[in-house]
């Protein structure tokens, strides 16, 4: 076999080629010890970010408050079923969408007597480049009125995915009306039990994983029972709602860190959450579907991806009337 000239080849060169082509070069042009690790981390440091597919980007701009919003969507491979897409709504995009969109699309890879209906996933988040932005977050997340600057924002949020973000959605692909769902975890979660509450005609399923009810003195409280007190109206028919909280996020007698002691006997998470669940059960009424669970060994914030979970469970569920 002829031997390369000398030279032939300088390292960009080689590394434009890809990982593949370099390392095979790399191999006839030099020892087997001499620079094919080098090769090809470099190849894979310098290589293009991940992608998921059928996924979209878009920073959306609320012509009424003039704030900005991430959206991230994941359109499935399979043509949407004859009603239309269901699709999961998720706060705190930035960090919970691609977890969501690869589990949605690997539902799609079960076999056909197993497969549910392909699940659009639509994450709402910032233009920032990392997994959350606080400020914001306690801004959209949290119902008026503020106590504090840069919080109680609730409604001017909930105002955009109704006037903004769903019309959108809806105009772009075929989705299912009856079956659209929000997930949102911690102040998210507070979030999604107030819109349940303000506004569930936006959604007919909610999932709330360590909903902040502690909010505010549990404000929310006070306004969920103003709620029952009107009959806890479904104006869009059939409502479920998922509620999640970890059994590590009770308060504990033999805690040994007296700030987390103070912090979750203040809270009172998971006591929220059940009064909650068992208020609501306690209406009995068909139309109003809650299920409620501990998920044992989870604290605060071990509770989002098992919760995430099954919230995508129950956003590809099929009505049970149909």
């Amino acid at each position: 076999m002829n031997s390369l000239p000398s030279g032939a080849f300088s390292r960009r060169s080689l590394l434009g080629l890809g990982l593949g082509s370099a390392s095979l070069l790399l191999g006839a042009c030099a020892s087997p010890d001499m620079n094919s690790h080098s090769a090809s981390h470099n190849a894979l440091r310098s290589a293009p970010p991940v992608q998921i597919p059928g996924s979209h980007q878009l920073d959306m701009r609320d012509a009424a408050s003039g704030l900005v919003w991430r959206i991230f969507v994941q359109v499935p491979d399979a043509p949407a079923p004859a009603g239309g897409y269901p699709v999961l709504y998720l706060l705190d995009g930035n960090a919970s969408f691609v977890t969501a969109a690869q589990i949605a699309r690997n539902t799609g890879n079960r076999p056909a007597a197993l497969r549910k209906d392909p699940l659009l996933v639509v994450g709402i988040g910032y233009p920032i480049d990392g997994a959350m932005d606080q400020e914001a977050r306690k801004r959209d997340y949290t119902p008026p009125p503020a106590t504090e600057a840069g919080t109680g924002g609730a409604e001017v949020f909930l105002d955009f995915i109704e006037k903004q973000l769903q019309p959108a959605v809806r105009a772009a692909w075929s989705i299912d009306p009856a079956r659209q769902t929000l997930f949102g975890h911690s102040l998210g979660g507070l979030l999604t039990v107030h819109a349940l509450v303000t506004r569930n005609p936006l959604f007919s399923r909610y999932a709330a994983a360590s909903p902040s009810l502690w909010w505010n003195s549990a404000q929310e409280l006070q306004t969920i029972e103003q709620w029952i007190a009107k009959g806890a109206p479904t104006t869009s028919g059939n409502v479920q709602l998922q509620l999640r909280v970890g059994s590590r996020e009770r308060a504990k007698r033999n805690e040994t860190d007296p700030a987390r002691a103070a912090k979750a006997a203040e809270r009172r998470m998971n006591e929220h959450v059940e009064t909650l669940a068992e208020r609501l059960t306690a209406l009995k009424r068909p139309q109003l579907q809650v299920d409620f669970k501990e998920l044992q060994g989870a604290d605060h914030g071990g509770t989002l991806a098992p919760s995430l979970i099954e919230a995508i469970t129950l956003a590809q569920a099929r009505e049970e009337r149909e």
